[in-house]
């Protein structure tokens, strides 16, 4: 009877170990978002993206949102593949920049005419879908109706994506200017480009069109200009 009791012993934790399904290649949620299906078609095309429906006829969903339809018996394989660059989707971001900004002033008292400096802009970021991505903005602008004063403000904004799987990533940014040190009111938006040095740094441009309003006491001003910024992104 100990001898029966001894192997019952071994044999369970053995058969539960058995049991317990290997984890070992199971990938987070995270790491999935950098994975894309491949669609591999009779004459050796390979489209990426997004398999959307399977069945008789494959429908593959591509990078811009179109789409392509393959016959079953044109499918020689259906594969995930890693993105050959840096996707964004699911990843919050910091960013940092440093850059200019000037414009011609017009103002209702004084300090109407071309007013330039220096441009800061910190944003928090979170991307969507790999091409949208939401920010709130705190920036300091030298766009006053006062020579060397400076202006802090807050909005939000987005840059779109143009495309989001390569490394080099151009974008279209938009900004609003929703408040500031002299009640700033505003807009800015323009192209930009940004290149992923790695999964969560990278470095780019932009720049574009300024439009600014602002109350300073009885006072109003208005300004049209242009900026540019160099920045840097951290994303986690």
């Amino acid at each position: 009877m100990r001898v029966l009791a001894l192997l019952a012993l071994l044999v369970v934790p053995l058969s539960a170990a058995r049991a317990q399904p290997a984890g070992g290649n199971a990938l987070t949620a995270r790491a999935q978002l950098r994975y894309e299906d491949v669609l591999t078609t009779r004459d050796g095309t390979r489209w990426r993206g997004r398999i959307v429906k399977r069945g008789e006829v494959f429908v593959i969903r591509l990078e811009g949102q179109s789409e392509v339809s393959v016959a079953q018996a044109d499918v020689v394989s259906v594969t995930r593949e890693l993105a050959p660059g840096y996707l964004h989707t699911g990843q919050w971001a910091v960013r940092g920049g440093l850059g200019g900004e000037f414009g011609y002033v017009f103002a209702s008292s004084s300090g109407v005419g071309l007013h330039y400096g220096g441009l800061l802009e910190t944003a928090l970021t979170r991307n969507f879908g790999g091409s949208f991505e939401p920010e709130l903005i705190v920036a300091i602008s030298p766009l006053t109706n006062e020579d060397g004063v400076y202006t802090w403000q807050v909005g939000v904004g987005t840059r779109y994506y143009l495309t989001h799987t390569r490394r080099a990533k151009p974008f279209t940014d938009t900004q609003l200017v929703l408040y500031g040190a002299r009640k700033d009111l505003g807009l800015r938006t323009g192209p930009g480009i940004i290149l992923d040095l790695s999964q969560n740094i990278g470095i780019g441009v932009q720049q574009g069109v300024t439009l600014m309003t602002q109350r300073v006491g009885e006072g109003v001003s208005a300004a049209i200009g242009y900026h540019f910024v160099v920045n840097g992104q951290a994303r986690f």
